[in-house]
């Protein structure tokens, strides 16, 4: 006789907003401010910078959007002024 295999719960679907990922916001001046606040699905969040924090998948992927943004942007400044890029490390 056959074994019979018990029943599993059905798999639950993704919530991107259950699935945590770590990211570190840097400040890139003295002046700029402590907090980084966006906006997403009419929600505002804050986000401290200058420490790793652990955000929803959602808010990670629009943060390391901008975070990509402004390295892009501030490259290019630097290859418009003439300026070179050091590596550090």
């Amino acid at each position: 006789m056959a074994e019979t295999k018990p029943k599993t719960e059905a798999a639950k679907p993704y919530d991107p907003w259950q699935d945590m990922r770590h990211i570190y916001i840097p400040k890139m001046s003295r002046t700029e401010q402590n907090t980084l606040v966006m906006s997403v699905n009419e929600r505002t969040y804050f986000l401290p910078k200058e420490q790793e924090i652990e955000v929803p998948m959602p808010l990670w992927e629009v943060a390391r959007e901008m975070l990509d943004a402004r390295k892009r942007m501030e490259q290019e400044a630097r290859a418009a002024s003439g300026q070179r890029e050091y590596a550090v490390g």
